[in-house]
């Protein structure tokens, strides 16, 4: 084989791979950082959380929902708002949903509500997704680039951010979190109950 034919062939093996792999995620994707999974935990401990920087007002939205409506940050007042940002194409955020739709299941819809914010881009891409979830009642939601900008400026994905009934951004996440963000809630409403 020659030198030419060989550089060729990798060549073709090359753009093979650019271009299998560019129908696998949308254009955001280039935006958007993986956290490093490569720091231990220590599960027996639970899970080690602390409060953000007080008095972070949570940014406004409004967002339509998969299958219909809308969700917006002032339909939530006097809830905690748990918001979980992901995409169908991030493997750890699709990994983490059914932790997620257990804490769903699970929590006072009168205190406590969740939305799956999907950093996709577009809404046919998470309906076919959702298609092959049925099980999955929890709402889920399609923000707008502003929306996104506005809570993960480095698009880190996944991750969580918990809202306070008063709309104060009180805990952030980085990486799959479902843990923390249950430990968080409680917190949240050990202060409701002591208010």
């Amino acid at each position: 084989m020659t030198r030419g034919l060989a550089y060729t062939m990798m060549a073709l093996a090359v753009t093979a791979m650019l271009v299998a792999g560019c129908g696998e995620s949308p254009m955001v994707e280039d935006t958007v950082q993986m956290p490093d999974t490569d720091v231990a935990q220590d599960d027996e401990a639970g899970p080690e959380i602390s409060e953000i920087e007080p008095g972070k007002e949570a940014p406004d939205f409004t967002a339509p929902l998969v299958g219909g409506g809308e969700a917006s940050l002032s339909d939530y007042e006097g809830k905690i708002l748990v918001l979980d940002f992901w995409a169908t194409w991030c493997a750890a955020c699709v990994d983490e949903l059914p932790e997620f739709q257990e804490l769903y299941e699970q929590w006072d819809e009168d205190e406590v509500a969740y939305i799956a914010m999907s950093a996709d881009g577009d809404m046919s891409v998470v309906e076919a997704f959702l298609e092959g979830h049925p099980d999955w009642t929890m709402p889920f939601a399609l923000p707008s680039d502003e929306v996104l900008d506005a809570y993960l400026p480095t698009r880190t994905l996944p991750a969580s951010r918990v809202i306070d009934g008063e709309g104060i951004v009180r805990y952030e996440f980085k990486g799959a979190a479902a843990d923390k963000v249950a430990e968080a809630v409680k917190r949240l409403q050990a202060e409701g109950e002591d208010g």
